[in-house]
């Protein structure tokens, strides 16, 4: 009877086994839901999406204007895109036509009409025609910033205009972009500023410092943080562990780990927060009890911090975390968009994208799903199917093409 009962159990035993093991090659015949991703956001009118790997773009009408055949894809900027393809850099346009072939180790999005790029380890700048109108004859490059781009020769930084005359000689040990007419620069280990002729104008004696913005820096000394005006007037007798860059006249800043909000005349307006960050739009994001809401720029609570996580107002909405889920609100706190998504993105060109379980969907500034589009779940690599708005559509080199029933 024993050995009865064990054969039985060794029977049933293999059984499943082989079960399982036909289950687990039907799912892997299967093409995985992680080789389609439909959840970027739009810009210059069209929004990346990824079908079997590969890269293309969506309009917001859910028509693939551009196929699916990048390994990398950047986001459009002023009409241009950079992609990627069998390891080397290109750019497209907007049509999809081809403005730069993909033969670049490394290309920038343009600047001042103006891109970097860097071939055979050399950086130089292409210009809007495709053309390499500064050639690859730097060690480093950056992008142009009011027409003058830092690049390095010789171990030293200096300044080129954007038809490649050099306008301050490479002389720096390092050096960034030029901000409201001052460069920061660093000589000898220290870092001071310079003007745009290339004079010294704030003597090189600080450990760190920032770029100017709204006529302040952030300077760093014997491991405490201060912002200075442009003549190098420090702004506060308080001294600061840290204090980011000013938004609309006012700064966050550290002392002690916990942070606060002071205004460019060095009023505090607020301290002793244990979290907080700006949020843009004059709103900063804080957190009570680990729970996290809004508060202006004087402490005064606008929403009140209910919320697992936040993030920025962008085009007048926040993301907002609840229990696992994430909807929008606006800057009074009021839910624009439910708290249903399991996964969304910040809004941008009117768009959002969100996802609940494994379908992606635009959705408006109201709430209302615009788009959706989904993997079939019966989808193999010979024959993808991708469901926009219901209709399933056939994924043929690179192209989604008629429906299929």
């Amino acid at each position: 009877m024993t050995v009865t009962l064990t054969k039985t159990k060794t029977t049933i035993l293999a059984f499943i086994m082989m079960m399982v093991a036909q289950v687990s090659m039907a799912d892997t015949g299967n093409l995985p839901l992680s080789t389609f991703n439909a959840g970027y956001s739009f810009h210059d009118g069209l929004a990346k999406i990824k079908i079997n790997n590969k890269f293309g773009y969506l309009n917001k009408e859910g028509i693939l204007i551009i196929a699916c055949n990048y390994q990398y894809a950047s986001d459009f900027t002023n009409g241009f895109a950079i992609v990627k393809e069998d390891n080397k850099y290109g750019i497209i346009l907007k049509s999809g036509k081809t403005l730069l072939e993909p033969t670049y180790d490394y290309i920038e999005p343009f600047e001042d009409n103006r891109a970097v790029f860097r071939k055979n380890n050399k950086f130089g700048f292409l210009n809007t025609s495709g053309e390499e109108i500064i050639p690859a004859t730097y060690e480093t490059a950056t992008s142009f910033v009011n027409g003058l781009a830092v690049v390095t020769q010789n171990g030293k930084s200096g300044y080129i205009n954007t038809a490649g005359e050099v306008v301050i000689s490479p002389q720096f040990d390092f050096a960034l972009s030029f901000t409201e007419g001052l460069a920061p620069v660093r000589k000898n280990g220290k870092w001071g500023f310079i003007d745009e002729k290339g004079d010294i104008k704030i003597e090189c004696t600080y450990e760190q410092v920032s770029n100017f913005k709204e006529g302040m820096a952030t300077v760093r000394s014997n491991g405490q943080t201060q912002a200075i005006d442009t003549e190098g007037k420090v702004f506060s007798k308080k001294k600061f562990d840290n204090i980011s860059a000013f938004e609309d006249g006012h700064a966050l800043f550290t002392i002690n780990g916990k942070f606060g909000i002071v205004s460019k005349k060095g009023k505090i307006r607020v301290e002793g927060v244990s979290h907080l960050f700006q949020a843009s739009e004059n709103l900063y994001a804080f957190s009570r009890n680990e729970l996290w809401g809004f508060m202006d720029k004087n402490g005064k609570e606008i929403i009140t911090p209910i919320y697992d996580h936040v993030g920025d107002f962008k085009e007048g909405l926040a993301r907002v975390q609840l229990e696992g889920k994430i909807g929008y609100v606006d800057q009074t706190g009021q839910v624009i968009v439910p708290i249903i998504y399991d996964k969304a993105e910040d809004f941008s060109d009117g768009f959002a994208s969100v996802k609940i379980e494994d379908t992606y969907y635009f959705i408006n500034r109201m709430g209302d799903e615009e788009l959706a589009l989904e993997l079939d779940r019966k989808s193999v690599p010979e024959k993808i199917i991708v469901q926009v708005n219901r209709n399933k559509m056939l994924f043929l080199n690179g192209q989604l093409t008629a429906s299929v029933k």
